[in-house]
């Protein structure tokens, strides 16, 4: 080749490949306490923050291409952003913006940013781009937490990640603008706390913990829906939430985050929280049980209360849900089966629909 042609293609080849773009959407929420800005993205991407001329500068490891790369806020806390480069996102802070505070999110892959700062007199704006309403699905139990197994060999933590897959499909499909994440996605353990605080941290609607049932009854069959209370409803609802908290206690201890002697203090306090979201929490309960009664062989056992550990924290409307007895034999069989699972998720799906369209309804 001669040397003129060489130098000619020399810059050609010393380039590298260009990183892909990876497809991300930037959500802002002004009307909470803070100023929430969000940056969704189909896989987890490196990056850091920085101060910059504007306010702050969130640099990414790998180029973006954002769906909405540049906007202008009537916000004091943050006046706006824009993406400078597809690796450099610039926020420009206002004059009350006094700090902020970062997390990522799983399932799927979020950065959050909590934007801090007083607003004039107090007030917090009502300001909201793009920001999709999140309800957050929790597969119980999940990793060394096996759950209720049934004659079968069929696992309750199987049984739950499954349905919650589906469910989310169903709910996402029926709705654009809502995004529905799983305290887990995969056969792992997730201790009490941090599945209600993936329902805080994204300011869910609500919070539905999915479950599957178990007794020594071989006749007991049907589904059961609760609420949290500090007093169970009756003796069964009281042995049922212990088995249940027990069962992650046990699995805690394993990763060695159980939670110390204060439980059943906590368990109180939240109770009293949770008080503000009591109605709701019923009207949600008895929407679910109703669908769930309707299921061809379904035995409606009622809604409940009960101290359910793992509904402790929630700031949303909160329920449980036992879709049925893994220990009965014939309800086992049809929770193996596909198409029953997917009339299982229909029929939660029709009454969390009906649920938010009677509270929109309200507002």
């Amino acid at each position: 080749m001669p040397l003129l042609a060489l130098a000619a293609l020399l810059p050609v080849l010393a380039q590298t490949p260009q990183a892909a773009m990876v497809e991300a959407r930037v959500t802002v929420d002004t009307s909470g306490p803070t100023t929430r800005l969000v940056v969704m993205a189909p896989r987890p991407i490196a990056w850091h923050i920085s101060a910059a001329p504007s306010g702050l500068e969130v640099v990414f490891d790998e180029p973006l291409a954002l769906d909405v790369p540049s906007l202008t806020l009537d916000d004091p806390v943050l006046r706006g952003w824009r993406l400078v480069s597809d690796r450099r996102l610039q926020l420009q802070t206002g004059s009350a913006f006094r700090g902020q505070e970062t997390f990522e999110l799983r399932n799927p892959w979020r950065l959050v940013l909590d934007l801090q700062g007083q607003r004039p007199g107090g007030q917090t704006g009502t300001t909201r781009v793009a920001a999709a309403t999140v309800i957050v699905l929790d597969p119980g139990h999940g990793g060394v937490e096996t759950g209720a197994v049934g004659p079968g060999g069929l696992q309750e933590k199987e049984v739950t990640l499954d349905l919650a897959r589906r469910l989310q499909a169903v709910l996402q499909r029926s709705d654009p603008g809502l995004a529905v994440v799983l305290t887990r996605d995969e056969d792992r353990q997730v201790a009490r706390d941090e599945r209600t605080s993936i329902a805080n941290q994204n300011r869910a609607e609500l919070f539905v913990s999915l479950h599957l049932n178990s007794s020594p009854a071989k006749g007991a069959a049907g589904a059961e829906t609760y609420f949290l209370s500090a007093e169970a409803t009756d003796d069964a609802a009281r042995t049922l939430a212990g088995v249940e908290n027990e069962a992650a206690r046990r699995g805690e201890a394993v990763i060695q985050t159980a939670a110390g002697g204060g439980q059943t203090l906590d368990l109180i306090l939240w109770d009293l929280a949770q008080n503000q979201y009591l109605t709701e929490s019923a009207r949600l309960a008895e929407a679910v049980q109703r669908e769930l009664n309707a299921l061809a062989g379904t035995k409606d056992r009622g809604v409940r209360q009960a101290p359910f550990t793992v509904l402790m924290g929630a700031t949303m409307p909160a329920i449980l849900v036992e879709l049925g007895f893994v220990s009965n034999a014939a309800e086992e069989s049809k929770l193996k089966d596909g198409a029953y699972r997917d009339r299982v998720v229909d029929a939660l799906a029709r009454a969390i629909q009906g649920f938010r369209q009677r509270v929109a309804a309200l507002q």
